[in-house]
């Protein structure tokens, strides 16, 4: 039996959409057990469900860090914080994964003061899980690291690839290094001595340069990048779906409009369930010692129950002995 902490506190939406997608999650799968942490009177109040689920439990967190804290000072001051007990708990070996949909700063720098980094590791990564045209595209990092050495590009593109073999179950995942041309020279210094560490990394299959009109186009299974432009290109993304879509909702007008999208309304559908941030639910954080996973802070119920079955996932998994030994053979 699996057990995940659930930070019921985190997010926008807190504590429904995360009590909600635990308990849709604990109907997709009967051999995993969710522990609760947050308000346990607000907890309890809100779905009695926390009581009669017999796989269903909260534990108590008084505190709670809102989106605003500062990452370190929420560390230092909010000792019971959600977050805080949520990674304690898996400190202890109670739980095996943790997700939380709050602050991410915060989860970041509690999760690397209480766990630890896996040795050797420099800087620990968020990855995002991409649509791609025939499969997810892991890209990483994705906030974390902003200012990145070409060590830390070569690290993540190490972790990446167990995440994708181990979790996506791709069999000898292809990375790819985010550039603004194909060839070796191109880009700035960091990255063109990151290309050189990547193609001579024998634990990965390296591709090369890969343009950012390429990432979804099944040039690469991972696509390694520092965080302040994976995250940029993360947000743009999030953002050309909603337009999309508002779009077609405000131009439907008339007969024939109305007509022309009633029976383009089941592709629609389609495009929209393959590209939705909901479908994959949150973002692994890489290089610390135990499986956690970042969730949206607007994360709707459907995508904190698929965030859970993420972690439930590469718990399955020996992901992270598995990075610890590659690197600590470099």
């Amino acid at each position: 039996m699996i057990t995940i902490a659930v930070d019921a506190m985190g997010g926008d939406f807190m504590p429904e959409n995360p009590v909600k997608g635990a308990l849709e999650a604990l109907e997709l799968r009967d051999d995993i057990r969710i522990v609760l942490v947050g308000n346990s009177e607000q907890l309890m109040q809100m779905n009695n469900s926390c009581v009669k689920h017999d796989r269903l439990s909260c534990v108590d967190a008084a505190e709670i860090i809102t989106m605003e804290d500062s990452p370190v000072e929420a560390y230092r001051k909010k000792k019971k914080s959600s977050i805080h007990v949520g990674l304690q708990l898996l400190k202890e070996n109670a739980v095996d994964g943790f997700i939380s949909a709050g602050n991410t700063g915060a989860v970041m720098t509690a999760a690397t003061f209480i766990l630890g980094r896996i040795k050797t590791i420099e800087r620990p990564a968020i990855g995002t899980i991409l649509p791609g045209r025939s499969g997810p595209v892991l890209m990483l990092d994705m906030g974390s690291t902003v200012d990145c050495k070409p060590a830390h590009l070569d690290q993540f593109a190490v972790m990446g690839h167990f995440f994708a073999q181990d979790v996506l179950d791709i069999p000898n995942p292809r990375v790819g290094l985010l550039n603004i041309g194909e060839e070796s020279e191109k880009g700035n210094q960091v990255t063109q001595e990151a290309h050189g560490l990547l193609a001579a990394n024998s634990t990965i299959q390296f591709v090369g340069n890969v343009e950012g009109k390429y990432v979804l186009k099944d040039t690469a299974d991972v696509v390694v990048c520092d965080g302040f432009v994976g995250n940029s290109m993360l947000k743009f993304g999030e953002g050309i779906v909603d337009v999309f879509f508002d779009f077609f909702k405000q131009e439907i007008k008339g007969f024939r409009a109305t007509l022309g999208a009633f029976l383009m309304a089941p592709v629609l559908r389609k495009l929209k369930a393959r590209y939705h941030h909901d479908n994959y639910g949150s973002a692994p954080l890489l290089g610390v010692n135990g499986v956690v996973f970042i969730a949206h802070g607007s994360s709707s119920k459907r995508a904190m129950c698929n965030g859970i079955l993420n972690v439930a996932h590469a718990v399955e998994t020996t992901m992270v002995s598995e990075i610890s030994q590659a690197l600590a053979s470099v």
